[in-house]
């Protein structure tokens, strides 16, 4: 089958329930592929297992650094120990679409940002934001912050100062300024904060306009 090998234990993945009770997306992982059933984790809600009932027709949507995938299934059978875990249909088919795509802006402003150790988060660096979307950011520091490495930014957005946490995509040396432009893309962020990035990015976009600037 065409992107099985795409499933993997461990691989984080969205569930979306499209209709009843507990109609919503949820974020959870792969816990075990078998050759006919997947195992998932249980989503957790505010402290509070979801559940969901077996017989209920999921959508499975997952991620890689280029695409995203998704297919259909059914929940078959729930277990609660050792850990609760449903068990779904190995899909027939998987998906491969197109990601979503970002209006970007430019924005500037300072930020803060901190890159994730093992020890937690380390020392907090100061950096100047170039441009923002609901994907990511472009942000200019003193030095460079190497592909891959898992960042907490701190930007203001509207009134509300935030902490969002990225993975760095992208690090190039500004040769005149002395300074590094640093890509980012946002890391498992709730839709709720996504939401919030994108509504500000099209406020300020309105008020470009209203100036004849875009």
């Amino acid at each position: 089958m065409l992107y099985k090998d795409k499933i993997y234990e461990g691989l984080s993945v969205q569930i979306v329930v499209p209709e009843g009770e507990y109609q919503g997306r949820y974020k959870t992982r792969v816990e075990e592929v078998g050759q006919k059933i997947i195992t998932i984790g249980v989503p957790v809600v505010d402290g509070q297992f979801i559940p969901l009932r077996e017989g209920t027709a999921l959508e499975v949507v997952f991620v890689d650094d280029l695409s995203a995938y998704s297919f259909s299934t059914v929940l078959i059978k729930r277990f609660s120990v050792p850990i609760p875990t449903f068990i779904i249909e190995f899909p027939e088919k998987i998906f491969k679409v197109q990601r979503r795509k970002y209006v970007r802006i430019q924005v500037v402003s300072p930020l803060q940002y901190r890159t994730v150790e093992k020890e937690g988060l380390g020392i907090e660096q100061k950096g100047f934001m170039h441009d923002l979307s609901g994907g990511g950011l472009l942000f200019q520091t003193k030095g460079c912050v190497p592909e891959k490495t898992l960042v907490v930014v701190e930007p203001v957005i509207g009134d509300t100062a935030m902490q969002i946490p990225a993975i760095v995509v992208r690090c190039v040396k500004e040769e005149e300024k002395n300074a590094f432009l640093v890509s980012a893309e946002f890391y498992e962020i709730s839709e709720r904060m996504r939401d919030k990035i994108i509504s500000y990015v099209f406020e300020l976009q309105r008020e470009m306009r209203k100036k004849g600037l875009v």
